[in-house]
């Protein structure tokens, strides 16, 4: 006991060097405990962006324009059957999509307004669109003075899964009032947007026309965008059945994991043909995001053992220097009987109180600097990666298909959500924070110091034999 008391009062004999040494070590000390931090919130979002990142592929036919027309076909079941018997899918989505033109609107219409220019087979509906026109509308009307009455054409889709909130191009789908319809249905019913009930003075029980049949307003529901809210949701049997149309117009899968994603993609276009599919995914997005973060993963690992090798060094020499000044009072403790290895217990002891020290000013020291300097991390991150997904205001919705919804009848089907995809969300929400296992951590790092720091001068101090120090003096 009076060696290791011995040992930790040295540590204070010159209170300049001790003041200095734990300095030092605390500067680099910090610096470890900030890179520990760091890597900790790194390793941690990665796993966040891998666990919850978009693993959706959205499938349209070649050339189509969103499923609303251009080149290719509707997907055939057999192709559907296809996609859902890939590797690695574990849900499958699809829609069939149509708009409809109001009915005196389209009487109104005039030359560069029908239902060619706006999009659709050609019906119409009742309903009047809950989205004022604007001077898009006029550009894509063919630059023309809107007719008196004129009305958007509004979106139905044709879904087996109703409340999916991919069948609306949503990430949420909450019923207002009402029920969701029967997806696997051929009757007349239909969840219609709040926004296009309540500019058509629609509830649960009303009936509109559309494609001249009438249908009944099952339930009213709230999507997270003025479009969703704008939208009719029929079973995708009916759409089927009124638009003439035979077959999804896009189909969306789920992937088991985003590492997956981009061999799906893969086979699936290998497997139905480039002429046939178009596949579009999040991975390309997803995987920039774990790229930036392995990239301030591998500085703060990096930068982690640097500190701790350093610390380690700074400590070394600091007690080279006080073994060699305290050689004579070494062999004297030797000529009188102390043992090896008592006095090493002693100047091991001594190097543990300046590394302790050390250790709770850098903790201090490293929980003031850890988010700071983890900024600094993601900006300069930033700033190398500059370019995705800037020069636009908001967002946008990586991988997020125009229309989808899992179909009861098809293999692998299951109910999964949209996912929004903020790009640079990765970087921008890292957040250092210690925790009961990082001061475990900082305790095994100081104690690796101490170990490393005092290895050689206790193998020196093994050295020193009283009779020839005594004989020198």
């Amino acid at each position: 006991m009076s060696v290791i008391r011995r040992g930790a009062n040295n540590a204070f004999r010159n209170t300049t060097r001790t003041i200095a040494i734990v300095a030092i070590l605390g500067v680099s000390l910090s610096l470890a405990l900030v890179m520990l931090l760091s890597l900790q919130a790194v390793k941690t979002k990665v796993l966040s962006v891998q666990a919850s990142g978009d693993t959706t592929i959205t499938i349209t036919p070649a050339g189509s324009f969103g499923g609303f027309g251009g080149g290719g076909n509707p997907f055939t079941e057999e192709q559907a059957t296809t996609i859902a018997k890939t590797n690695h899918v574990v849900g499958i989505a699809a829609t069939l999509s149509d708009r409809l033109e109001n009915t005196s609107a389209s009487s109104n219409a005039t030359s560069g307004f029908g239902p060619g220019p706006m999009g659709g087979t050609g019906g119409t509906t009742s309903l009047v669109s809950s989205i004022d026109p604007s001077n898009l509308a006029q550009r894509f009307g063919g630059g023309g003075a809107l007719p008196t009455g004129f009305s958007l054409p509004v979106e139905f889709i044709g879904t087996n899964a109703p409340s999916n909130p991919l069948s609306v191009n949503a990430n949420s789908l909450q019923l207002v009032s009402g029920t969701f319809i029967d997806g696997l249905s051929s009757n007349s019913d239909a969840n219609i947007g709040k926004d296009l009930a309540q500019k058509n003075h629609l509830t649960v029980g009303s009936t509109f026309q559309a494609y001249g049949e009438s249908f009944t307003v099952k339930g009213v529901f709230n999507a997270s965008n003025l479009r969703s809210n704008a939208s009719v949701v029929v079973p995708i049997a009916t759409e089927e059945r009124l638009s003439g149309v035979s077959g999804p117009t896009s189909i969306v899968i789920k992937v088991d994991s985003v590492s997956n994603i981009s061999t799906t993609s893969t086979q699936i276009t290998k497997a139905l043909g480039a002429d046939v599919v178009d596949v579009r995914s999040s991975a390309a997005a997803t995987a920039t995001q774990v790229s930036d973060l392995n990239s301030i993963k591998t500085i703060t690992t990096y930068s982690l053992i640097g500190a701790v090798v350093a610390a380690a060094i700074i400590l070394l020499l600091s007690m080279l220097m006080i073994v060699r000044e305290r050689r004579r009072e070494i062999g004297i403790l030797k000529a009188f009987g102390s043992s090896n290895t008592g006095v090493v217990t002693s100047f091991i002891t001594e190097s543990l109180v300046l590394t302790g020290l050390g250790g709770i000013v850098g903790l201090l020291v490293g929980i003031v600097l850890a988010n700071p300097v983890l900024s600094v991390l993601v900006s300069s991150q930033s700033t190398s990666s500059a370019g995705f997904g800037g020069g636009f205001g908001g967002h946008f919705d990586q991988g997020g298909p125009p229309n989808g919804g899992p179909p009861g009848g098809l293999p692998g089907g299951g109910q999964f959500g949209g996912a929004g995809f903020h790009p640079g969300s990765a970087l921008s929400h890292l957040h250092a924070a210690i925790g009961s296992g990082t001061i475990a951590l900082s305790i095994l790092g100081v104690l690796l110091v101490a170990v490393l720091g005092s290895a050689i001068p206790s193998y020196v101090i093994a050295k020193v034999r009283p009779a020839e120090v005594l004989r020198g003096e």
